[in-house]
């Protein structure tokens, strides 16, 4: 598995984000996305059962983005 080359969209990009886990323990990854002034522009929860977490996971390996 790759990683597929995208067009970007034309939306707001993020200036900076943070990663976490809530109390949740059905719940997954956190990941919020911030503006430039520190103002959340979004939400993306991974869950825990998604089968598609494993791929990711790999992907992020394979491109050697787990530094």
């Amino acid at each position: 598995m790759g990683l597929d080359r995208m067009q970007r969209p034309d939306c707001e990009k993020a200036h900076s984000f943070q990663v976490g886990v809530c109390s949740d323990p059905d719940c997954g990854l956190h990941i919020i996305a911030y503006r430039r002034n520190d103002e959340p522009i979004c939400e993306i929860i991974v869950g825990r059962n998604n089968p598609g977490i494993r791929d990711l996971l790999t992907l992020i390996h394979d491109e050697g983005l787990d530094l």
